[in-house]
């Protein structure tokens, strides 16, 4: 979507533009490209809504990514996902985009252009006559497959479904779709375009444009466009039939996507008023990515198959080894992986490994088992299970009492700060195994007595000249708490016991990640942006006064931590996999550069 800040544009004006353009073009490696010519073939048969329309065996190996994928079936637009307008860009002139255009219905998403001039349009800025609407994501994306299924509005305003992303330094576009529905000469028309404004040594504007004719108009009906993008080349599908594809040769920024609905005068024409107000329906969004394209792991062995190094039960011996747990026969070099603890009763050390005939690996105490998953065992990936009837014996938890922990933890091998990134997206399935309680209804405290299992990360200070270089807070994603079907949001300091940290724990609402409650054995998929919501804790750490320093290129996830706390008498047994923290870098970012163990 090329936006002029000035559409008044004479004939020589256009001219020299031209020129230029050609000129430039000139210079540039041109992208090799691949145009179909003529009907589509066969019309392929919707088998499943879980791949794409082009590949319904999925033998590409997508990934459902939930951040981008929205079926629309509310009432209003996820506030998570969306925004209800373009938060950077007002609308082509001389349409406004008016965020009351927007809206959810019967299934599907709904963008509309008006002739009307509400009270709030910037008349000042060139805008009247006409209002429109547009959709953004909230988060940005780079590579996966992204489909939608929609309606072109029948007018001479533009439906579109497009990506994008500007920085100081780099600007580039790619745009699905721009149809112009009923504009002369291009009701059947497919407009696909990639733009590039401006790269860290092209400083003007080019761009590489194609064309499918449809044989119907393609306001008529609903149809599917999709769009393929990868380190390799973009393509762009209708009704799962490839129509394009080009080579990428400068299309690797973290984009966002978007919908809407403008008036193009020097392109479509503006629209008559017969055929106002129009709609541009859509009745879903999906989008896949395969795993970890686009991404850099934050943490290493997510299949937990090189080991553990065994912490001390005594949490004051800091990061003392107690025991090496192998899990992998002839693993070499130092597990990634520290298996905490603390404050049991029972430790692993000593623990001979048992196998079963599924190729499992099996350390197990009357405290506590530990399961890492065979190659093609069901029980991928892990399964820790914790004996609070053992931990605790017949009595309850006091005050102020340390209690047991299971859990995996890991350092950050390489540091990126906040800034750096676009999202940090987390990746997990688990269930519950069990979860008794051992103790009786008298002894039973819920504010003090409960099981949890839970991810941690330590946000820390790494810049080495603010006064807050080392300090960190606790950041939480809470996954089951036995209290409450999904675990509620939790802010406070860390007390407790001896070895609190006296940091700020700052952990997110479970129906942040999760709506489905944890019960009955039950598989729960986590799929989540934990970015946003990092930068939120960070800001409430220092409104509290835990920190002084909320400059987001100062801090950075540095630790993590997976698993079970029981401040009471349980037993209870998670079994998970699939479990993966990465990271979207931002362009031209790199690590921070420190690695190894944090302190």
């Amino acid at each position: 979507m090329l936006r002029r800040a000035n559409r008044r544009q004479n004939l020589l004006v256009i001219l020299l533009i031209t020129t230029a353009a050609s000129i430039l073009w000139a210079q540039q490696k041109e992208p090799r490209s691949w145009e179909r010519v003529g009907p589509l073939g066969s019309k392929l048969r919707n088998t499943t809504d879980a791949y794409p329309l082009s590949g319904q065996a999925n033998k590409a190996g997508w990934v459902k990514y939930a951040p981008m994928s929205d079926e629309f079936d509310g009432h209003q637009l996820d506030p998570e996902k969306w925004w209800p307008k373009n938060p950077s860009w007002f609308g082509r002139e001389p349409a406004w985009f008016d965020p009351a255009n927007v809206r959810v219905a019967d299934g599907k998403l709904h963008l509309s252009m008006k002739k009307n001039e509400p009270p709030d349009m910037p008349k000042d800025k060139g805008y009247h006559t006409y209002t429109s609407a547009a959709v953004q994501s909230k988060g940005l994306v780079k590579y996966g497959y992204f489909e939608v299924k929609c309606k072109p509005m029948a007018s001479a305003g533009s439906s579109s479904f497009w990506f994008y992303h500007s920085t100081p330094n780099l600007w580039t576009e790619i745009d699905v779709f721009e149809i112009g529905g009923r504009a002369p000469g291009f009701e059947k028309k497919y407009n696909m375009t990639l733009h590039v404004f401006k790269t860290p040594t092209e400083k003007k504007h080019w761009s590489k444009g194609g064309v499918w004719m449809a044989p119907t108009n393609l306001a008529d009906d609903y149809h599917v466009y999709a769009l393929e993008w990868d380190t390799e080349k973009i393509k762009w599908y209708f009704d799962g039939v490839l129509v394009r594809w080009v080579e990428n040769t400068h299309w690797h920024q973290s984009l966002t996507l978007n919908f809407d609905s403008e008036t193009m005068p020097d392109w479509f024409g503006l629209p008559k008023d017969s055929d106002l107000p129009s709609t541009y329906s859509i009745e879903y969004v999906r989008a896949w990515k395969r795993p970890g394209e686009g991404e850099v792991p934050l943490f290493l062995d997510t299949e937990f198959q090189h080991g553990f190094l065994l912490s001390y039960a005594d949490s004051s011996k800091g990061r003392a080894v107690e025991a090496v747990l192998d899990t992998t026969p002839n693993s070499t070099g130092k597990p990634a992986w520290r298996l905490c603890q603390w404050a049991t009763n029972h430790s692993l050390a000593g623990v001979k490994p048992a196998g079963n005939s599924l190729g499992d690996l099996i350390y197990e105490n009357e405290g506590k088992k530990v399961l890492v998953a065979g190659p093609n065992s069901p029980n991928a990936d892990l399964i820790l299970e914790i004996k609070g009837d053992s931990e605790y014996g017949q009595a309850a938890r006091e005050p102020g009492q340390p209690w047991p922990h299971l859990l995996v933890e890991q350092d950050a091998p390489l540091i990126y700060t906040l800034d750096a990134l676009d999202a940090v997206t987390l990746n997990i399935s688990f269930r519950i195994l069990h979860c008794k309680n051992n103790m009786s209804p008298q002894e039973y405290d819920p504010s003090l007595h409960a099981v949890q299992f839970q991810l941690f990360l330590i946000v820390k200070n790494v810049h080495t000249g603010s006064k807050d270089h080392g300090d960190y807070f606790w950041f939480g994603v809470p996954f089951f708490d036995n209290r409450h079907d999904i675990p509620p949001s939790f802010i406070a300091k860390d007390v407790g016991k001896e070895d609190a940290t006296g940091k700020l724990i700052c952990t997110i609402d479970g129906r942040s990640v999760n709506s489905i409650p944890p019960i009955n054995g039950n598989w729960i998929a986590i799929q989540q942006d934990l970015l946003p919501h990092i930068n939120a804790g960070l800001k409430e750490a220092v409104k509290r006064g835990y920190l002084s320093d909320s400059t987001a290129e100062h801090y950075a996830v540095a630790n993590m931590n997976l698993g079970w706390e029981i401040p009471g008498s349980f037993n209870a047994a998670v079994q998970i996999r699939g479990f993966t923290l990465s990271a979207d870098i931002k362009d031209d970012q790199s690590a921070y550069g420190l690695s190894g163990e944090q302190e």
